[in-house]
């Protein structure tokens, strides 16, 4: 064994997914509510409750210089999208409403839709929020946000199994 010392990197908040304390917990109520809210709706489909306030589906995809955000959102106009970011953190909400009419000779038909979306997520990097861009097409959204301080993705090694 040689005398080197080997240099430890400091394990910081940031090295986390996310600082706050809670926030895993958060994440792991909000996946529960919504699978709850999908299971209801297949065994219950007339009689399941419609959230006041939807979470859309997102996946934070690391690309090295910059962070990925993809946001499910269907039914929403790119109109109606509010996107509002910090440094550590993006809030996404759209509020969107629908109404259908028919009229017949002997009735009339009304359907009223409204979705309303909100989603805050921590950011595993410091991002320049300045410097963000979004699309949005066939109700996903996608925002790029440059980071801070670029890092490389890890490269991927396959290992066979004998």
């Amino acid at each position: 064994m040689t005398d080197e010392k080997k240099e430890e990197k400091e394990i910081t908040p940031k090295d986390y997914w996310m600082s706050d304390p809670f926030a895993e917990m958060r994440r792991m109520l909000d996946t529960f509510r919504a699978n709850m809210e999908d299971t209801l709706e297949r065994v219950f489909p007339s009689q399941a409750p419609t959230p006041a306030l939807k979470q859309p589906r997102v996946d934070v995809v690391d690309l090295g210089d910059a962070l990925q955000v993809v946001a499910d959102m269907p039914g929403v106009q790119k109109e109606d999208i509010e996107i509002n970011l910090t440094p550590e953190r993006i809030e996404i909400s759209a509020e969107s409403s629908t109404e259908t009419e028919r009229k017949d000779e002997d009735y009339t038909y009304r359907e009223r839709g409204y979705a309303s979306y909100r989603r805050m997520l921590d950011l595993p990097a410091d991002v320049l929020q300045d410097k963000a861009e979004a699309t949005f097409k066939n109700g996903v959204l996608e925002v790029k946000i440059p980071k801070k301080e670029p890092t490389e993705v890890e490269k991927k090694t396959r290992v066979n199994v004998k």
